[in-house]
């Protein structure tokens, strides 16, 4: 039977999603979960890789087990053997042609700026801390000139060494609330690093260390972006959106 799990985790104590060796990282403490509950070693696929320190609320994850299990067993018997910064939210059943990346059909991230002078308490390792105040609205402008299908190279990197053009199809830069800038982007896919850099990008735009008509000229082949990238702690995964339901 083939399985998806949707799981969410806080990345501060992680060298990121993939394993490697003698480093800690949640796809190594999945394994663990797995092959001592289950007693089996899946190959698992993930929707996407996270980055050391980046956090999610939705990664996917897809594999196969040779025994049946009930999906809400599954759950709570990974729960009991996953650490507490690693948590199970949702099993299910899916179809044998499910796969948590492929089959993906829109991946949304989330970024959060602290933007106050004084350090953070609560929210550090959680979000970018930016003392000086961000000017919104010339960020919102050198978004929106980065919506649509665009050669986002500037940004980031295929892994595959593939093309890089990609459609961004949202990217909101939302009021403070209690001092915090939350920056949320959609596409059919993204670049390894695409995120954290065109945040970075926004942020230097809303300093007026950039200027908002620069974008216009980074959507293009060959473009190369110098502004800052945004620090991986700020970075959370959203839940893919998958055509075939999780049962």
């Amino acid at each position: 039977m083939k399985y998806a799990l949707t799981l969410e985790y806080d990345g501060g104590g992680f060298a990121g999603w993939q394993v490697q060796p003698h480093a800690r990282t949640v796809a190594g403490e999945l394994a663990t979960a797995l092959a001592r509950l289950t007693g089996e070693s899946p190959a698992v696929h993930a929707a996407g890789r996270t980055d050391a320190g980046a956090h999610s609320l939705g990664q996917v994850v897809s594999f196969e087990l040779t025994r049946d299990w009930e999906p809400a067993r599954l759950r709570s018997g990974l729960n009991a053997h996953l650490p507490e910064d690693v948590a199970v939210v949702e099993a299910g059943l899916v179809s044998g042609t499910f796969h948590a990346r492929f089959s993906a059909i829109r991946r949304s991230y989330r970024y959060l700026v602290e933007n106050r002078e004084s350090r953070p308490a609560l929210l550090r390792g959680h979000a970018w801390h930016v003392r000086r105040a961000l000017d919104l609205e010339p960020m919102r402008a050198a978004g929106a000139a980065l919506l649509g299908r665009h050669d986002l190279g500037a940004f980031g990197r295929d892994p595959g060494g593939r093309n890089t053009v990609r459609m961004l199809e949202r990217l909101e830069v939302e009021p403070a609330r209690a001092g915090v800038v939350g920056f949320e982007l959609s596409a059919d896919a993204f670049l390894y690093g695409m995120v954290r850099r065109i945040v970075g990008f926004l942020v230097a735009v809303g300093l007026g260390r950039r200027d908002a008509a620069e974008a216009s000229a980074l959507v293009v082949p060959g473009a190369v972006c110098t502004a800052p990238v945004a620090p991986a702690h700020g970075l959370y995964q959203l839940r893919p959106r998958y055509a075939e339901a999780i049962a």
